[in-house]
């Protein structure tokens, strides 16, 4: 058994359950432990029941196509389902390869004729396949069965003719009349039918612009992706963006990795001139303010800065003396930015101690700048500013700050379709979990 909840069952004591056709096909231990290997690499522990129910009707598929058609050539290594960064997302397994066809696994509901498939295998030309082929699983008596098939083109009918609604959780729901429940059929297309009498959706790169609104919208969730589904997070046409794109399927994966604390930028180490190991490796050199420093290249650093400082004294920002920071820049191949961190404690104050941070982008010494700029700068509840500049060549983009000893504040850079995700600034007083 999976050691994770699950839903506790009992199979013989419920009328509207379906038992198992011809097609059953026993499980073997190998395949068991296979698949609560994967369920453990799912962070979403609600998520976790469906992924290895349906890596469980896999193996079944893969074992039952060996048995019944050893001379079709199966390759499902490769299946999104043994990927835990889209599993965790999609708990079906899309990408099977059965000689030229593309099949797409589904656990099949085993108590009604409805079924619940995720709108991304049908829509998401990446997940799209030639058949899509039901599996019910028995998981206590370790056996599965084909409950029913159907092809890409089926659906699209249906669709048209049904006029499918997306569910609440990116599902759609599709009677079991839609597939055919011989199983033999499928053999016989698998043998005989031309792959391109299915034609399937070709893929089309999704606007920079939505992945990039996407990406600073996930990173302002984050908090929320250890513990809530997506759907509840998202919009349906961000979903399609968010699954037609790999690389952020990857960055949800890892930040809802779980974590004891996430590394913080010890401001308050710079206030007695130090700097962290962290916060050095994370790509940040103190600065020499205010004084003027007789190192030549933090001399550099400093007259650099100073054409900032004249401007921010001229929208009304005064850098006290008290006040130390630190620089890194934000590369990418095109443009680059020059972000820098000032922070001081505040004096006015002294019964509830705050601090102030100051956070700048400016121009690199001979570098491009970004053609689009943007600065957010969030809490642990909410967003507290978001500015960009269109032209920020005519300017620098800044935002001031203030919270009290354990309060923390997270930045993220948009420079073009480049989204830089900055660990919060803190006094070392607390981290994040």
């Amino acid at each position: 058994m999976i050691n994770n909840p699950t839903p506790d069952l009992d199979f013989n004591d419920d009328l509207d359950w379906y038992p198992l056709n011809e097609t059953q096909t026993e499980l073997l231990p190998e395949h068991l432990n296979q698949a609560i290997r994967l369920s453990q690499s799912i962070h979403l522990s609600q998520q976790r029941w469906e992924v290895y129910l349906c890596a469980l009707g896999t193996l079944g598929f893969t074992q039952w196509l060996k048995e019944r058609a050893p001379d079709l050539e199966i390759h499902s290594d490769a299946a999104s389902i043994w990927q835990p960064e889209t599993a965790n997302l999609l708990a079906a397994a899309c990408n099977i390869q059965v000689g030229a066809f593309k099949i797409c696994v589904i656990t099949a509901s085993i108590f009604n004729d409805q079924h619940s498939i995720p709108h991304a295998v049908l829509e998401i030309p990446d997940f799209t396949a030639h058949f899509y082929v039901l599996m019910q699983v028995q998981e206590e008596e370790q056996q599965v069965a084909i409950s029913g098939f159907m092809n890409y083109e089926q659906y699209r009918s249906y669709q048209q003719t049904a006029r499918l609604q997306i569910e609440r959780d990116w599902t759609y729901t599709l009677p079991q009349s839609c597939f055919n429940s011989h199983p033999n059929a499928l053999l016989l297309n698998l043998r005989c039918l031309n792959p391109d009498a299915i034609q399937l959706p070709v893929s089309v790169p999704v606007e920079t612009n939505k992945v990039v609104a996407l990406k600073q919208k996930l990173i302002r969730l984050k908090p929320q992706l250890k513990k809530q589904y997506l759907w509840d997070l998202l919009t349906v046409n961000e979903s399609i963006t968010l699954f037609s794109n790999p690389d952020l399927i990857n960055w949800v994966y890892q930040a809802a990795k779980p974590s004891l604390l996430q590394p913080i930028i010890n401001v308050g180490a710079w206030l007695n001139n130090q700097i962290d190991t962290v916060t050095q490796e994370l790509g940040w050199l103190l600065m020499p303010l205010p004084a003027f420093s007789e190192m030549r290249s933090l001399r550099y650093i400093q007259e650099s800065f100073d054409p900032i400082r004249a401007s921010l004294e001229q929208q009304g920002v005064y850098i006290p003396a008290s006040a130390r920071g630190a620089y890194r820049d934000l590369d990418n191949p095109q443009s680059s930015v020059r972000m820098y961190a000032i922070t001081w404690e505040l004096t006015e104050t002294p019964d509830n101690p705050e601090w102030t941070l100051l956070i700048v982008l400016g121009s690199k010494p001979q570098a491009a700048m970004p053609n689009t700029l943007t600065l957010e700068v969030s809490d642990e509840t909410q967003q507290l500013f978001q500015q960009s500049l269109t032209d920020p060549i005519q300017g620098i983009l800044y935002a001031q700050v203030i919270g009290n000893l354990n309060e923390q504040f997270a930045v993220i850079v948009t420079a073009d379709d480049h989204v830089f995700e900055i660990p919060p600034f803190g006094l070392g007083v607390g981290a994040r979990g």
